[in-house]
């Protein structure tokens, strides 16, 4: 055997497991467990997904599933935001995503939804702090909404997420107007016709390269 490649004898491979068994038992000591309590929202099925976030700036996050927002931390208390339909269990919901955010900058987080692939995206107004009991305002902004992992991120690198998805087989984002974001907002293509229409498994955004900037 090479000077460069000693011997290993039993005491000394002994030794290392003994070193590797040390270390991993103090990587051990240091792991933390997070342990995740279950709140069932309902047991009826109204959407494909669900949302959280601040609806009633009591500054606990609350959740968004389907129709109803459920008030945060217990979960208890919901309120209706548009009318409730139960969804056909056999079939697809009307409605898949939810991201919760201030539209129109009045302090209050409004709900952008998104349904069925090639179907619109609404945003519901949040009435105030002191009518969530009342139906929520509803809004077109998206007139088709393709793929089946729309994502809201900040892809243009100036601070307000946008509505990233497919149109008529163009992977691209959805913009509102400046000083307009309750109107209808504009497609901005950055490919060629090659999603599948209105389908399409999987999307993601990240700074693939490196350079600072959103892919």
């Amino acid at each position: 055997m090479p000077a460069c490649c000693p011997r290993l004898t039993t005491s000394s491979i002994v030794s290392c497991l003994l070193t590797i068994a040390l270390n991993n038992s103090a990587l051990a000591d240091d792991h933390r467990l997070d342990e995740f309590q279950r709140v069932e929202l309902s047991d009826i099925y109204f959407s494909e997904g669900a949302g959280a976030g601040d609806i009633n700036g009591d500054g606990h996050g609350d959740a968004v599933y389907g129709p109803h927002w459920y008030e945060g931390p217990a979960f208890e208390k919901k309120h209706e935001i548009y009318p409730a339909v139960p969804q056909n269990m056999k079939g697809y919901a009307d409605h898949f995503f939810h991201w919760v955010y201030d539209f129109d900058g009045d302090g209050n987080n409004d709900v952008l939804t998104a349904g069925f692939p090639g179907t619109p995206g609404y945003v519901y107004r949040n009435p105030g702090r002191n009518n969530l009991d009342s139906l929520w305002e509803k809004f077109t902004v998206a007139d088709q909404v393709s793929n089946e992992a729309p994502q809201f991120a900040d892809i243009t690198g100036d601070g307000i997420p946008e509505l990233i998805c497919t149109r008529d087989g163009h992977y691209g984002y959805y913009l509102p107007a400046a000083g307009k974001p309750l109107e209808a907002w504009t497609f901005h293509s950055i490919s060629a016709a090659t999603a599948p229409k209105p389908f399409g498994h999987g999307l993601g955004v990240g700074d693939v390269n490196g350079d600072g900037r959103m892919d």
